[in-house]
């Protein structure tokens, strides 16, 4: 009887062994490293350096992201459309119009003569965001996106400034935030680098006429930018 005994507890000893093993390769397996999911995820939404600090795209007015693609790889408006309007534009404000012949390195929405089209191209009049390109070099663009209002253009006649324009900050102080977007050109592609937010000073915007600042157009210089917030 007492053989018999003590081989029911050994059976039953070895049971409980077997049991507690399974149970802890259970939870070994169960803490095994899992592969994340979200890096490719992180990939599509932000494609470039520093895309990922840009205004939430669900946020009403501060689309900067679906503005910089549209931009660059809007079909039939943007950067990569050789025809487009706003390269044609680029072109003529590089050469110089009629009556000025310097021409400029920077084109942006808040302009009288191209403006309007582009704000509408680009959805900026619902979007509420302003953008200025500058053109670096023929493989280098900075775009600087804002959702800051830049304040009430003024007006002109004859190239003689009629109304003054209100600029929300004053003329040469520093307005935040300005994200800048590297795009550069690479086998006749333009491509998104890299973005950082900063500041720059408050400046009028140069017009397509001989009389850059007839009208008085807030805007700020990109020759100022700077990384960071240098309002304080």
């Amino acid at each position: 009887m007492l053989r018999f005994i003590k081989s029911i507890t050994l059976v039953m000893a070895l049971v409980l062994i077997l049991s507690v093993t399974g149970v802890y390769s259970s939870w070994r397996y169960a803490r095994e490293p899992i592969v994340p999911t979200s890096a490719t995820l992180e990939i599509g939404i932000f494609p470039w350096a520093g895309s990922d600090i840009l205004p939430e795209e669900d946020e009403i007015g501060q689309n900067h992201r679906t503005l910089i693609d549209a931009i660059i790889n809007g079909e039939g408006i943007g950067l990569n459309t050789s025809n487009s309007y706003l390269n044609k534009q680029i072109e003529e404000r590089k050469d110089g119009g009629s009556g000025w012949n310097n021409g400029r390195d920077t084109i942006g929405s808040m302009a009288v003569t191209q403006g309007d089209e582009l704000n509408d191209l680009f959805a900026l009049s619902t979007a509420n965001l302003t953008f200025l390109i500058h053109f670096v070099s023929d493989t280098e663009y900075h775009i600087y996106t804002t959702g800051v209002y830049l304040g009430e253009r003024g007006s002109q006649f004859m190239n003689i400034n009629t109304k003054d324009g209100s600029p929300t900050t004053p003329i040469g102080q520093y307005i935040f935030p300005i994200y800048r977007t590297i795009a550069v050109k690479t086998d006749g592609i333009w491509k998104a680098v890299e973005t950082k937010e900063g500041s720059a000073k408050s400046a009028w915007y140069e017009e397509s006429r001989r009389n850059a600042n007839a009208t008085e157009i807030p805007s700020f210089d990109p020759d100022t930018w700077a990384e960071g917030n240098l309002t304080a």
